[in-house]
């Protein structure tokens, strides 16, 4: 089946499609991927400062615009939930990296087949 006036067949542009949606989710993955690390490094970084302070010392979190007093303890643990929470998405967003990545090589793989095929005919 050789490609007339440039044309491509209707299959072939439905790759190419899904190659194109496939680099989109990828970026948006990368994207929020470098979100939570920029998270989780600024929240290990206050559990070590809070790490260094004794029970005793009044300590502030900010909720919204406002800083409000709390307990270290408190602040602590809602940190530790934070960073527990901010690593298994980021487990997460690794999985579905890979298995993008996976499916943008075959799916470039196939395409590019497909094209040289279509060159040939």
């Amino acid at each position: 089946m050789a490609i007339k006036n440039g044309e491509l067949p209707p299959s072939l542009q439905q790759q190419i499609a899904r190659l194109q949606q496939l680099h989109q989710t990828l970026n948006v993955i990368l994207v929020e991927r470098q979100r939570l690390e920029a998270e989780l490094i600024e929240v290990k970084n206050a559990i070590e400062e809070l790490g260094k302070i004794s029970d005793e010392v009044s300590v502030y979190k900010a909720v919204g615009p406002v800083l409000v007093q709390s307990s270290r303890q408190k602040l602590l643990q809602e940190l530790n939930e934070k960073k527990e929470l901010a690593e298994t998405r980021l487990k997460i967003l690794e999985k579905q990296e890979q298995r993008t990545r996976g499916q943008l090589d075959t799916l470039q793989k196939e395409v590019q087949s497909a094209l040289s095929e279509k060159k040939l005919s």
